[in-house]
């Protein structure tokens, strides 16, 4: 597999992971009754959908639009499925830390695909981008919760 094949292909395995998790969050906002965090909950599943935006333009700039199938992380698959669990059975808590780990998982993957040499630099900086503000959003659900508690 060539370089920008390599590349686009964890591109498609962000994009599918951004796709994920933006049903995710969606479908907490539509169970979760406090207002505060609807609203989080909206504004990180609407910046998710522009993070997808965003990856798809990558991947036209790049060139190489073949369809890959995805091979996310077992551990992302496994956080998705235990959130989901949790959104029915409504345990804020443990649903606040998945999300953590969602976040965590996240962030290692633009991580490990920072890490891959001689990305575009306008690559870099989109990706580097979304990688901080999900970090961002990390630090401001702590401090959400920090308050609510």
């Amino acid at each position: 597999m060539s370089h920008p094949e390599k590349i686009t292909k964890r591109l498609y395995d962000l994009l599918n992971m951004n796709y994920e998790v933006e049903s995710i969050y969606l479908e907490i906002f539509n169970t979760i009754d406090r207002p505060t965090l609807k609203a989080f909950f909206k504004e990180r599943g609407l910046e998710r959908r522009k993070f997808c935006k965003e990856l798809r333009s990558e991947i036209w700039n790049i060139g190489n639009v073949t369809e890959y199938t995805s091979e996310l992380d077992a551990d992302f698959y496994n956080a998705c499925a235990k959130l989901k669990n949790l959104i029915v059975l409504k345990d804020e808590n443990q649903l606040f830390d998945e999300i953590h780990t969602l976040k965590k998982l996240s962030v290692k993957a633009y991580n490990a695909l920072l890490m891959e040499p001689n990305l575009p630099l306008k690559l870099c900086k989109v990706l580097s981008k979304q990688r901080d503000s999900i970090q961002s959003a990390m630090r401001l659900l702590t401090r959400q919760l920090d308050l609510v508690a």
